[in-house]
C-alpha cells in the first residue's frame, strides 16, 4: 500500500510540474531597449508610446488631431505614403445612430514586387483613439507604437507585398473608422488583415479571433514569433461573447485575417492608470516580434492564393503552436472514439459508473465554485464598484478554486476506489470520448482538448500502468488556456473556468485512488481556508482603489440640476454631494437607474438647434457646447438625413463639437421639438469645486464599466 502511494505521488508530482512548466512558459518575452536596425525594440517604440498616450484621446477631441499627427509624421518620416482619410459615418449603435468624422492615417510601405500577389496587399490595423477615461497606452497605444516601429524596420529590409498600416479612428466609439475603411476600400485589395489589440496592460500577446480559411495564415503565426500563442478555442468562446474589436468589420466584409491582444491585469482597462508607467514592456516587446515577424513571413508570401481551408491549432509550452486541418479533426476524432469503444468491448469493461462519478466530479465542482462565490459577493458587496467584480487580490481565490477543484477529485477517487484499475482508466475516457464526438461536429475548433489525451488514453486503457499518459498531456495544454479563461472572462464566471479545469482533472482520478482516503476533507479545508483569506483580506486601498463616479446634470429649460452616480452605493466622496440616503431613479439619458440628489445650478454652455432656410423641408443645425465630447440629439418625428445617409431612427449621439447640419421630414404645422443633451467628460469646474478632491483610496470609473465622472447638459429647441 505504501508503495503504492508513493508511486501516485510521484507520478502526480511529475503532472504537477508539466503543469506548472506550462504556465510558466506563458508569459511575454523580455523587452529589448535596442536591436538590430531590421528587428524590433520595444526600447524603440515607446518613443512613439511616451508621444501618443499623453492624454486621454477619445475621437473628436483635440488631442486625437495631436496624435493623428504624431502618427502621420512619424509614419512619413520613416518613409512611408501616408495619407489622412477623413469619412462621415453614421452607424446604428445599440439603440441609437452615433455620426461622426473619422479621420484613419494609412501609411502605405512599397514592396519590391507587388506583382508577386497580383497588387494584394498585406494590411495590419490598429486603432490611435483612446476612451475619454484614460490614456490609452495599452488600449491600443502599443500596437500604435508597435506599428510604427513595424514601418521602420520594414524600411530597412522591405518585402515583396505592399504592406499598409491602418491607424483607425473612433474603434471605441464602435468601430467607427473600421466601418469609414471598409465601406470607402472594400477588403478586396487585401490578402490579408491583421488587427492588434489590447484589454488590460499586461500579459503574453495571444491570437483570439480568425477569419475564414484561416490554416496558411495559422501556419505563417506559428513561424513569425519564438512565442506563438494561440488556440483554436478561443475563437469559438470569442464568437460568444459580445466584444467587438475592428477586426469585426473586416471580418463582417470577408476578410481573412488574425485578431491578436494582451489581456492582463484588467483593472488598469480604460481608465486613468492606462499610462506608460503600468504598461508591461514585454507585452509591447511581443506585439512588435509577432508583428515584425508576421510581416516578414507573410511579405513574401502571394496573397491572392484563395482557399487553404481552416485550422485547429493550440499552443505546447507557449513556444511551439501545433495545427492541423480542420476536416482531420473528424476523422482522429471518428478513430479514436472508434478505438475507445471497441477497447471497451473486447475488454468487456464496465465504465459507467465511473463515468457517472467523473461527469458528477465535473458538476459538483462548477457548482461549488458558483455557490462559493455568489457568497464572497454577498459577504463583500464592494466587489460590484470594480470592473467584472473582479478583485485585485485575485490569486487567493484562484488558489482557493483550484484547490477546491482537487478536493472533488480526490472526492471522486474515492468513490471508484476497490473497481478495476482498467475499469478506472476506461470510465475517467468516456467523458472526453462523448464530448470529442460532439465538438469534432459541432466545435471542431475545440476539439483538440479532447483528441489528444483520449488518443494516449487508449495506451492507458490497454495498459493502467500508463494511467498517467492522458493527464500528462492535458497538463501541458489546460493550465495557461484555463488561467486565460479566467482572466477573460473574470472571477464571477470562474465556475466557467473551473469546469474546463475539472474536464482535464477527472483524468487524474485513476493516479488519486492510491493516496490517502481522508484527503478529499483536508484539501476541501484547504480551499475553504484560501477563499475566506481572500474575503477577508478584500478592501480599498491607494494601491488598489474602489472606483466611483458623479455625474453633474443641468437642465437648462427646467433650471434644475441633479448629482447622479451609477454606483452600486454612496462611499466618502459620493456622500459628500449624494447625501447618506439618496433615492435611485431612472435618469436619461443614462442607461441604467442611477442614485440621485439635488444639485445647484450652474451656469454651464449648452448645445444649440436652429432652423436653416429651406422651403422642402425642416433643416437644422445642430451645434454643441464647446466643452462637448458627445451629444445625444431627440429628433421630431418622420425620416432625417444627415447629409447621404439616412437615418434609421430619432436617437443620435453627435461625436465632437463641430456643428452638423440634418433634414428631417415633417408634416406642415407639426410642432418641432429637438432635444439636446452635451455629454462633458469630467466635472466641470464648478461642480468639482463643490464634492472636493478624491480620496487616495478611490479612483475614476473607467468607460464601459458604468457612467464614469461627466457633466450632461440638456436644452430643448422649440420651433
Amino acid at each position: 500500500m505504501l508503495q503504492r502511494t508513493w508511486s501516485a505521488a510521484v507520478l502526480l508530482v511529475v503532472v504537477a510540474a508539466v503543469g506548472a512548466l506550462a504556465v510558466l512558459a506563458f508569459r511575454p518575452p523580455s523587452p529589448r531597449a535596442d536591436a538590430p536596425p531590421a528587428e524590433f525594440a520595444a526600447g524603440r517604440a515607446e518613443e512613439h508610446l511616451r508621444a501618443v498616450a499623453q492624454r486621454p484621446h477619445p475621437i473628436g477631441s483635440a488631442d486625437n488631431a495631436r496624435v493623428r499627427e504624431y502618427v502621420a509624421g512619424a509614419a512619413r518620416g520613416f518613409g512611408a505614403e501616408v495619407s489622412v482619410e477623413s469619412d462621415d459615418v453614421v452607424r446604428a449603435w445599440r439603440g441609437v445612430e452615433r455620426v461622426a468624422t473619422t479621420h484613419n492615417v494609412v501609411a502605405r510601405v512599397r514592396g519590391t514586387d507587388p506583382s508577386a500577389s497580383g497588387g494584394k496587399a498585406l494590411l495590419l490595423v490598429s486603432h490611435y483613439d483612446s476612451v475619454p477615461t484614460g490614456p490609452g497606452a495599452a488600449d491600443d497605444g502599443a500596437a500604435v507604437a508597435a506599428m510604427l516601429e513595424t514601418v521602420r524596420a520594414l524600411g530597412q529590409r522591405p518585402v515583396r507585398n505592399d504592406v499598409v498600416f491602418l491607424f483607425t479612428d473612433g474603434e471605441e466609439a464602435g468601430t467607427l473608422g473600421a466601418e469609414a475603411f471598409v465601406r470607402r476600400h472594400g477588403v478586396g485589395d487585401y490578402g490579408a488583415v491583421l488587427n492588434w489589440e489590447a484589454r488590460g496592460s499586461g500579459g503574453p500577446v495571444w491570437m483570439f479571433e480568425t477569419g475564414p480559411d484561416n490554416g496558411p495564415l495559422v501556419s505563417a503565426f506559428a513561424a513569425a514569433s519564438g512565442r506563438p500563442i494561440a488556440n483554436s478555442l478561443a475563437a469559438e468562446v470569442y464568437r460568444l461573447m459580445p466584444n467587438y474589436s475592428d477586426f469585426s468589420a473586416f471580418l463582417a466584409a470577408g476578410a481573412r485575417g488574425l485578431n491578436s491582444a494582451f489581456i492582463e491585469h484588467v483593472h488598469d482597462y480604460h481608465s486613468p492608470y492606462d499610462d506608460v508607467s503600468r504598461l508591461d514592456r514585454g507585452s509591447l516587446q511581443h506585439h512588435g516580434d509577432t508583428m515584425v515577424g508576421l510581416v516578414r513571413e507573410l511579405g513574401d508570401r502571394d496573397l491572392s492564393a484563395a482557399g487553404g481551408g481552416s485550422a485547429v491549432y493550440f499552443d505546447l509550452f507557449s513556444r511551439v503552436l501545433v495545427r492541423y486541418p480542420v476536416w482531420s479533426a473528424a476523422l482522429l476524432a471518428a478513430v479514436t472514439v472508434g478505438a475507445f469503444l471497441a477497447l471497451v468491448v473486447v475488454r468487456r469493461l464496465r465504465v459507467l459508473f465511473v463515468a457517472g462519478v467523473a461527469a458528477g466530479a465535473v458538476v459538483v465542482a462548477g457548482a461549488l465554485t458558483f455557490a462559493l462565490w455568489a457568497a464572497v459577493a454577498a459577504l463583500r458587496p464592494g466587489l460590484a464598484f470594480l470592473a467584472l467584480s473582479e478583485p485585485h487580490e485575485r490569486g487567493w481565490f484562484v488558489a482557493g478554486f483550484a484547490v477546491l477543484g482537487l478536493a472533488v477529485l480526490l472526492g471522486a477517487a474515492r468513490l471508484v476506489r476497490g473497481r478495476a484499475p482498467e475499469e478506472v482508466v476506461g470510465g475517467v475516457l468516456v467523458l472526453p470520448a462523448v464530448l470529442l464526438a460532439v465538438t469534432a461536429v459541432l466545435v471542431p475548433g475545440a476539439s483538440f482538448l479532447f483528441q489528444w489525451p483520449l488518443a494516449v488514453g487508449l495506451l492507458a486503457l490497454w495498459r493502467p500502468r500508463l494511467a498517467f499518459l492522458p493527464p500528462l498531456v492535458a497538463a501541458a495544454v489546460y493550465p495557461p488556456l484555463v488561467g486565460t479563461l479566467l482572466v477573460a472572462l473574470g472571477m464571477p464566471m470562474a465556475a466557467v473556468g473551473v469546469v474546463f479545469a475539472l474536464l482535464a482533472g477527472v483524468l487524474l482520478v485513476p493516479l488519486l485512488g492510491g493516496l490517502p482516503r481522508h484527503g478529499a476533507l483536508v484539501v476541501g479545508a484547504v480551499a475553504v481556508a484560501l477563499l475566506a483569506a481572500g474575503t477577508l483580506r478584500f478592501g480599498f486601498s491607494p494601491a488598489e482603489p474602489r472606483p466611483n463616479a458623479l455625474v453633474y446634470r443641468l437642465d437648462t429649460e427646467a433650471g434644475r440640476a441633479d448629482w447622479l452616480s451609477g454606483d452600486p452605493e454612496t462611499d466618502e466622496w459620493t456622500r459628500r454631494v449624494l447625501g447618506e440616503h439618496p433615492e435611485r431613479v431612472a435618469a436619461p439619458p443614462l442607461p441604467e437607474p442611477a442614485l440621485r440628489a439635488d444639485a445647484p445650478v450652474l451656469d454651464l454652455p449648452a448645445p444649440t438647434a436652429e432652423v436653416l432656410p429651406d422651403p422642402g423641408a425642416l433643416r437644422l443645425r445642430i451645434t454643441p457646447g464647446e466643452r462637448a465630447w458627445r451629444t445625444h440629439v431627440t429628433l421630431p418625428g418622420g425620416s432625417c438625413r444627415f447629409g447621404g445617409h439616412r437615418l434609421g431612427g430619432r436617437q443620435l449621439e453627435l461625436y465632437g463639437t463641430a456643428p452638423r447640419e440634418i433634414t428631417c421630414e415633417v408634416a406642415p404645422g407639426e410642432p418641432v421639438v429637438v432635444e439636446l443633451v452635451d455629454h462633458w467628460v469630467g466635472l466641470p469646474p464648478g461642480a468639482a469645486d463643490l464634492v472636493g478632491a478624491r480620496p487616495p483610496d478611490t479612483m475614476p470609473v473607467q468607460s464601459g464599466n458604468r457612467p464614469y465622472d461627466a457633466a450632461l447638459v440638456r436644452a430643448v429647441f422649440r420651433g
